[in-house]
C-alpha cells in the first residue's frame, strides 16, 4: 500500500536556513507479482505526470524521438523479467511502448549532457546529434560518505539533480522491494523507470549504493557508449538492481559492481557499516577508487566526495558547470569548503552541506542514510 513516510526528517530539518521539505511517498514493489502487475498501484499517481513529459518532449519531436527509439530496437529485447515490467508500465498507461523502453536507457544517455566545452573536447557522434534534444540535463548530483569521529558511525549523504525540474520532481517515490513478505532492499525510484537510483540493503554488512553521472574521460566514450547500448550490454541501473537483490554484504556488492560490465561510464557511491568506497567505472574497468579513511586525493580522512567529475585526475569541466550558481566554483568544492569547516561530520552537518548555497541545484532528491544506525532520511526540498 502506498504511505508517506520521512524517518528523522523532523531532526535535520531543525537546521537553520534549509528550505521546505517534501515527504516521499512509498510503494511496495512486490517481486513473487508477475512483472506485469508490479507497478499497478502506483501508476494512478503518476501517469498524468508522465503524459505530461511524453507530450512536452516527445510526441512533437519525431526526429530525436525516431533516433531513441531506433537506438533502443538495435539493443533487441531486455532481461525477459525487465521487459515484463516495461510491458506492464506501458499497457497499464496507454504510453508507447518504444516510449517507455527506451527511457530506460536515461542514465546511460544522460553521459552525453554536459557543459559546452565538451561538445568540442568529446563532440556528439555523427548521426545522434538529434540527442542533443532529449529533455533530461546534467551536470548534477553530490554524494558524500562521511565518518562522524565522535561516535565512528558512517553517514552517507546525496543530493539527486535532475532536470526539468517541474516534471522529474513529480515522479520520485521510494520502491520497497519485497519477496515472501520481507522487504529485501529500498531505492530511491522515478515513476515509469524499473531501475534503481539511491538504494539500501539493511543488515549488519549491508550497503547502500548512489549512482552518479559520470561523463567520459576520453575522445571515444560518447563513440562506446553508443556501441554499448546497441549491442545488448546490461543497462547499468539493472546491473545494480540485481546487485541490490542477491548479493548478501557490502563486500560482494563491491565485488560486484568493480568487475560487472557496464555500458556506460558512472560512478558508484557505495557505504557500509564503519567503510565506505567511490568508484570511478568506466565501461569494462574500474577507473578509480576512493576509499573512505585511507589517503584520497584533497579530502580529509574522514569523507570521500564526487559529484560528476575526476576532480582527482583535474577535469578541467567541472570547472564550466554552472549548475551550482557560479561557473568557476563547482558544487564539490563548495560542499568541500563547508565540510572543511566542520570539526565533526554528523547527519546534521552533511544534510546542510547538501543544502549548501553552490551544493544544491535542481534538486528533486535528498538522502541522508546510514546501514549501521538504520537511518534512511529522505526527502525533496521546494526549490
Amino acid at each position: 500500500m502506498g504511505r508517506v513516510t520521512m524517518v528523522s526528517v523532523a531532526v535535520l530539518v531543525l537546521v537553520a536556513g534549509v528550505q521546505g521539505r517534501r515527504a516521499v511517498k512509498e510503494f511496495e514493489i512486490n517481486l513473487d507479482k508477475a512483472p506485469e502487475e508490479r507497478y499497478l498501484e502506483l501508476l494512478p499517481m503518476f501517469n498524468s505526470t508522465v503524459w505530461g513529459f511524453y507530450n512536452e518532449y516527445f510526441a512533437k519531436d519525431k526526429e530525436m524521438t525516431d533516433l531513441l527509439y531506433s537506438i533502443s530496437d538495435k539493443r533487441g529485447d531486455e532481461d525477459p523479467e525487465m521487459m515484463g515490467e516495461i510491458k506492464g508500465l506501458a499497457d497499464a498507461s496507454n504510453l508507447p511502448f518504444k516510449f517507455v523502453k527506451s527511457i530506460q536507457m536515461l542514465y546511460e544517455l544522460q553521459t552525453l549532457m554536459v557543459p559546452i566545452i565538451n561538445f568540442t573536447q568529446f563532440p556528439m557522434p555523427k548521426g545522434y546529434e538529434a540527442l542533443a534534444r532529449i529533455p533530461w540535463r546534467g551536470p548534477g548530483c553530490t554524494g558524500i560518505i562521511a565518518k562522524d569521529t565522535s561516535t565512528g558511525i558512517v553517514y552517507h549523504a546525496r543530493d539527486l539533480d535532475f532536470s526539468p525540474v517541474p516534471f522529474m520532481t513529480n515522479l520520485i517515490y521510494t520502491g520497497i522491494f519485497t519477496k515472501g513478505g520481507k522487504e529485501i532492499f529500498r531505492s530511491q525510484m522515478v515513476a515509469g523507470y524499473t531501475q534503481v537510483i539511491t538504494t539500501f540493503k539493511k543488515g549488519p554488512n549491508g550497503f547502500a549504493i548512489e549512482r552518479n553521472t559520470r561523463y567520459p574521460d576520453q575522445v571515444g566514450g560518447n563513440t562506446d557508449m553508443f556501441h554499448n547500448l546497441e549491442h545488448g550490454r546490461p543497462l547499468n541501473g539493472w546491473t545494480l538492481r540485481k546487485i541490490c537483490e542477491n548479493q548478501p554484504d557490502y563486500e560482494s556488492a563491491i565485488t560486484a559492481i568493480s568487475t560487472a560490465p557496464y555500458v556506460s561510464t558512472e560512478y558508484a557511491i557505495v557505504s557500509g557499516v564503519r567503510k565506505g568506497t567511490i568508484l570511478a567505472r568506466d565501461p569494462d574497468s574500474v577507473a578509480h577508487v576512493q576509499t573512505l579513511g585511507e589517503d584520497n586525493f584533497d579530502e580529509r580522512s574522514d569523507y570521500i566526495i564526487i559529484t560528476n567529475f575526476d576532480f582527482f585526475f583535474h577535469d578541467i569541466r567541472e570547472y564550466f558547470d554552472p549548475t551550482g550558481g557560479e561557473v568557476g566554483h563547482p558544487r564539490r568544492v563548495a560542499a568541500q569548503e563547508f565540510l572543511n569547516a566542520s570539526a565533526v561530520l554528523t547527519p546534521e552537518v552533511l544534510f546542510e552541506a547538501i543544502n549548501h548555497k553552490g551544493v544544491i541545484a535542481d534538486t528533486i532528491f535528498q538522502a541522508v542514510m546510514s546501514i549501521e544506525t538504520g537511518l534512511w532520511n529522505v526527502s525533496q526540498p521546494d526549490l
